[in-house]
């Protein structure tokens, strides 16, 4: 059940963040006002949508990858995912403000795969036990 639901939690969030990044670089803003960065490091949303494609949507694609091959790794880099997630959107709320009811909502989702993550790995490792 665990890993049916991280599978769905890395899949969803991996291919919307791979999807939303080439769409703040290709677009350069995806109809966001760039008065947004204003604060920021940042004066267009390129940086941002690459690290929201390689580092949010990366790691969960690849733990997606993994849980579906069961790989030993699975879990761990499946709470890695719902922990980048979540970074990324504490991060953003403190830079740019609650902009979203998406935030919220996927940093929930962050929390829910680190949670799905771990009870993974504590089945797992019950698993490798009794063998």
């Amino acid at each position: 059940m665990n890993r049916i639901a991280l599978l769905i939690l890395t899949w969803f969030v991996g291919l919307g963040a791979v999807a939303g990044g080439i769409g703040l670089i290709v677009e350069a803003d995806l109809g966001m006002d760039v008065s947004l960065l204003d604060g920021t490091p940042f004066t267009s949303f390129v940086v941002p949508g690459y690290i929201l494609l390689l580092v949010v949507g990366g790691t969960n694609a690849l733990a997606g990858a993994l849980l579906l091959i069961e790989h030993e790794q699975a879990s761990s880099f499946a709470f890695l995912a719902g922990a980048a997630l979540t970074v990324w959107i504490a991060v953003q709320v403190v830079m740019i403000g609650m902009v979203s009811i998406l935030q919220p909502a996927f940093f929930t989702f962050g929390l829910m795969t680190m949670a799905f993550a771990y009870r993974y790995w504590l089945e797992t490792a019950a698993d490798d036990l009794l063998i």
